[in-house]
């Protein structure tokens, strides 16, 4: 341990050693300060380097072909008031109340959406894209909510812009506004705009924001211009995204919706397909089906694992002109089109990478420290001759040592040799007076 006097003593000689020279004093001074904003920088420089911030860059783009978009309708009302009426239930099940007086022995849900909903006959009087029924697929989905839709996929592209090589969609419906009686809500069709890869969903969370919606009542011409944006985004912990692109996010998210569902209730319902399990067959089961689907449509479907793409393209609808369209019957004209072949590309780069990390490091080391890249060099080299020099003093150190030993022992082997030649002349004088004595006697 090292006494209370001698820290005493070494800090009056530090300071000493300070206070003697005031421009050492300055130069410490500033160096330290330095070294601390260095310190700092670095530490930003790095978390950069390793959580890079995220820049945005917007481009347009001239298109020599236009991709359309899916259109999906659904009529409203959604299902047949006779019809309903005639399997003893209020005019849409989502009234679940109501079913406390189906005869579920005499039919099935299957048999009561199948007969209550709309089919494509009872939809369509004519559709095309770019002028021909063969450039549009048609895909039906069932709903709770919105009955039986249909969806409009394009097959081809369109290397013209305009309104005849767009979308023409005529529908046709039962009823007219002046004998509908629902309240304030008007016979029509929902308009569904949105990309053919993510399909559609009725639930608002299901979407996710990226499906435009319009609705057009009976009797009505709508003309709808189309712009596209596409967006290119990098996955974060912000913004967790993915880049497979096996199954969509919104089919995802509308699985993990119903199989939390049917785990709850366990039967499932005509507009819940693909789940293994049995229609619902009484009152009681699909009461709770309706009501936990309801009370579930929020749901995270991150729980699922339903993460939302990090490239999509966003459809942007606008009306251009609407105006009265009256023929024998309950009908609605739709033109969907593009008015020009320009896109808005929106793509995300990382906004710093190593090239940026060592020009901040050169410029943090060469403004604050006087550092460069010469002189790094130097500095180096001047640690690696010191330690050298250290090693080479050692080496030196213990080469006189073992040459000091080695003279040693030969200086104590020629004594010990030199004592045994002086004990074997000093035997034999001896051998010589003994002789000399013997023969004085005889004598």
């Amino acid at each position: 341990m090292i006494s209370q006097t001698k820290l005493k003593q070494k800090f009056w000689d530090v300071l000493h050693f300070l206070c003697y020279d005031p421009k050492r004093l300055v130069r410490i001074i500033v160096l330290s300060i330095c070294s601390v904003v260095v310190i700092f920088q670095l530490t930003e420089c790095f978390h950069k380097l390793i959580n890079p911030p995220i820049t945005t860059h917007s481009r347009f783009d001239l298109n020599e072909s236009m991709s359309y978009p899916a259109i999906t309708f659904c009529r409203n009302p959604p299902y047949k008031f006779d019809v309903m009426e005639r399997y003893n239930l209020s005019q849409h099940p989502k009234y679940a109340n109501a079913f406390n007086k189906f005869d579920f022995s005499q039919a099935s849900l299957d048999d009561l959406f199948r007969d209550a909903t709309y089919n494509e006959s009872e939809f369509f009087i004519q559709y095309g894209l770019d002028g021909l029924t063969e450039n549009v697929e048609v895909i039906s989905s069932m709903h709770l909510d919105m009955g039986q839709c249909f969806t409009l996929n394009p097959l081809t592209t369109t290397t013209h812009s305009w309104k005849d090589v767009g979308f023409s969609i005529l529908l046709q419906h039962d009823i007219r506004d002046d004998v509908y009686y629902l309240g304030e809500d008007l016979p029509g069709w929902h308009i569904f705009i949105h990309d053919p890869v993510e399909g559609f969903a009725e639930n608002r969370m299901q979407s996710s924001g990226r499906v435009e919606y319009l609705f057009m009542e009976v009797d009505e011409e709508i003309e709808i211009k189309l712009t596209t944006q596409h967006f290119y985004m990098l996955p974060s912990a912000e913004n967790m995204c993915t880049t497979e692109n096996e199954m969509s996010s919104t089919r995802c998210s509308e699985l993990c919706h119903w199989h939390h569902v049917v785990n709850i209730v366990g039967c499932t319902g005509p507009w819940m397909p693909d789940i293994e399990q049995e229609l619902c067959d009484t009152a009681n089961e699909t009461q709770q089906l309706i009501k936990h689907y309801k009370r579930l449509e929020d749901l995270d479907s991150r729980v699922c694992g339903c993460f939302q793409p990090c490239s999509t393209t966003i459809f942007t609808a606008y009306v251009m002109n609407r105006k009265h369209y009256r023929i024998n019957v309950p009908s609605g004209q739709v033109w969907l089109y593009y008015t020009s072949k320009m896109v808005t590309i929106v793509e995300e780069f990382h906004g710093y990478d190593l090239t940026q990390f060592v020009a901040d490091l050169g410029g943090s080391l060469g403004f604050l420290l006087g550092l460069s890249v010469l002189g790094l060099i130097g500095l180096l080299e001047k640690i690696v001759a010191l330690l050298f020099i250290r090693n080479l003093i050692a080496e030196k150190r213990n080469r006189t040592g073992d040459g000091s030993g080695t003279i040693d022992a030969k200086q104590q082997l020629e004594k010990e040799k030199s004592n045994e030649l002086s004990q074997n002349y000093t035997s034999i004088t001896e051998c010589s007076d003994t002789t000399l004595a013997v023969a004085n006697v005889k004598k």
